[in-house]
């Protein structure tokens, strides 16, 4: 289908899933290396019964409203105004039916009360051809009085019929008054002949004349009645046929309604669900590590412009890629140099180092025999020499020792000598080591040990030279004030700290103060000496161990290393 977008990828970056392992470590774009990769369309991974569905005419009239040129607002809210327009037009028939029926219904209404009122004539009538036979036996005026009163019910109701009728019946109720007056003068007559005692002629007038009359009447009423009768049969047909098409009118537009929602919803949400699974599978790929791929989608809205961007992407992606690729390749072989020179520098620093302390120790001890005076007595004009000799010949080994612990951590050699060893000892070492140094500067010197810590487990002496260190440092870089040494046990952790009043350590430095010959600045080198490579190594005989280092510093007041190890240490190497 239109939407559907098929198209050749290139394979992951590096660490994800990847193309033939034959072309391991070639860093050319794949696409270089003739390797291409077919995404799968939204409508490949769509159950069979949606696909067969969209390979129907429905799937044309789907990718029709996507190719509308409107926005997604703009289609929902055509779809929305469809449905209200259906559903005006349902009502405005309803409202049709409904009104027809209630006019038929006032119509069937008007017809019973016509009956009714013709029922009530046919009493009237009734009534005054008793009277009349009453009034020939009893010979009594109020007799007449009666039927007077009857024939004015009789023409109130008629006229009340007349005034209601439909225009074919008021010529049946025009006889009928005309019959009824015609019956009127004739009980006049009878009545004037009953009064004169003419009871023949009464009697002769009653079966002549009034008789027929009643009868002409009782037959025009008849016909009436049945003619009302006639037309409500007919209107309860009419109101019956109205409600049956009113509900085939309703069944109609419900089914239309239920058809069009379904239909509208499908094509509608389709146009929609087509390029936002397009776009799922494309970013599925994109997230692999696979680029260059495009989307091809049919819709002019939103979704069509997001296709774009996301093409666009693509290829950004696709381009960077391959930067990557080309720059990790050039990275891993620059990479390789550094570490064959890396290693080299090791070497040779090693082999410097053992080539020097050999000479260095001669030169140390001849010092220190000269100064024991084994060979003579020393003329003082020689002695301070010798100390100085001496001094910095310590310096230098001390330094030759760090380099070569140094080079032995970066070679990897250097093996830590796991064992029982006692906190209490290393620091009551490391105190006595540095106290002349303490009181020569005149500086507070104190060091305190928990007493709850039991035996460790570790190298100490290693942890001996990283406490040194520490607090070595913390006595060169003080001019006033106090150092302290402190030791206390955290859980299974042992916690070293090292506090001191010297002169701070600046924000942007404390980052880097633990990388190999790193100094504050270049002034202090000058000022208080050092390489710069005791905390570093310290740093790195610290995570030997399993622990880490760390510092809190305030430029000017002073500054606070320590480090944590475990209390056993199950031994490591570099």
């Amino acid at each position: 289908m239109a939407g559907a977008a098929r198209h050749d990828l290139e394979g992951p970056r590096g660490g994800r899933p990847g193309p033939d392992r034959r072309h391991a470590g070639d860093a050319r774009p794949l696409a270089a290396r003739g390797v291409t990769m077919r995404r799968a369309s939204a409508t490949e991974r769509m159950p069979p019964p949606v696909v067969a569905l969209l390979a129907s005419p429905l799937g044309a009239l789907v990718r029709a409203v996507a190719r509308i040129r409107a926005s997604v607002h703009v289609k929902l809210l055509a779809g929305f105004l469809l449905f209200t327009r259906l559903f005006i037009a349902m009502t405005a028939v309803s409202l049709r039916t409904l009104t027809e029926t209630a006019r038929q219904t006032n119509l069937l209404d008007e017809a019973h009360e016509r009956v009714g009122w013709s029922r009530q004539i046919e009493h009237a009538l009734a009534m005054q051809m008793h009277f009349t036979a009453m009034a020939l036996l009893s010979k009594d005026d109020d007799i007449v009085a009666r039927i007077l009163r009857e024939n004015n019910r009789f023409n109130d109701t008629l006229a009340r019929l007349e005034k209601a009728a439909p225009t074919e019946e008021r010529a049946l109720i025009q006889a009928i008054r005309g019959s009824q007056d015609d019956a009127m003068a004739t009980v006049a007559d009878i009545a004037n002949a009953v009064r004169d005692g003419r009871l023949a002629d009464a009697m002769t007038a009653l079966r002549t004349r009034q008789e027929p009359l009643y009868a002409k009447i009782e037959t025009l009423v008849g016909s009436l009645v049945a003619a009302e009768e006639t037309r409500m049969a007919s209107l309860r047909v009419s109101i019956a046929a109205a409600s049956h098409y009113s509900l085939r009118v309703m069944a109609g537009f419900a089914v239309a309604s239920i058809v069009l929602a379904l239909l509208g919803g499908f094509v509608i949400s389709w146009s929609f669900i087509l390029p936002v699974r397009e776009a799922h599978g494309f970013l599925s790929e994109v997230a692999e590590g696979r680029f260059g791929g495009t989307i091809v989608v049919p819709n002019r809205d939103e979704f069509g412009a997001l296709a774009e961007h996301m093409n666009w992407m693509s290829r950004e992606l696709r381009r960077l890629d391959d930067e990557q690729r080309v720059a990790a390749e050039t990275l891993r072989s620059l990479n390789d140099r550094l570490a064959l020179a890396s290693r080299a520098k090791s070497e040779f620093l090693a082999n410097m180092s053992h080539e020097l302390r050999t000479p260095l120790n001669a030169i140390l001890g001849f010092t220190e025999i000269m100064l024991d005076e084994l060979y003579g007595e020393v003329p003082p004009t020689l002695r301070e020499p010798l100390v100085d000799i001496q001094t910095n010949g310590r310096h230098l080994l001390r330094l030759i020792n760090d380099v070569l612990d140094l080079s032995k951590i970066e070679a990897g050699r250097l093996e830590l000598g796991v064992g029982e060893y006692s906190v209490q000892e290393i620091v009551e070492v490391v105190h006595a080591s540095l106290k002349s140094l303490a009181l020569e500067k005149g500086l507070a010197f104190t060091a305190g040990v928990s007493p709850d810590i039991p035996p460790a487990w570790g190298d100490g002496r290693r942890i001996t030279q990283c406490l040194l260190n520490l607090a070595g440092n913390a006595l060169k870089f003080t001019r006033q004030g106090r150092v302290d040494i402190e030791v206390r046990l955290d859980g299974e952790w042992l916690v070293y700290r090292v506090s001191d009043t010297g002169i701070g350590i600046p924000k942007d430095e404390v980052e880097n103060i633990f990388a190999e010959f790193r100094q504050v600045d270049t002034t202090v080198t000058r000022e208080y000496g050092g390489t710069g490579l005791g905390l570093s190594i310290t740093k790195r005989l610290v995570e030997l161990h399993g622990g880490r280092i760390g510092v809190e510093s305030e430029l000017g007041k002073g500054s606070r290393f320590f480090f944590t190890v475990p209390l056993r240490t199950d031994g490591g190497r570099a």
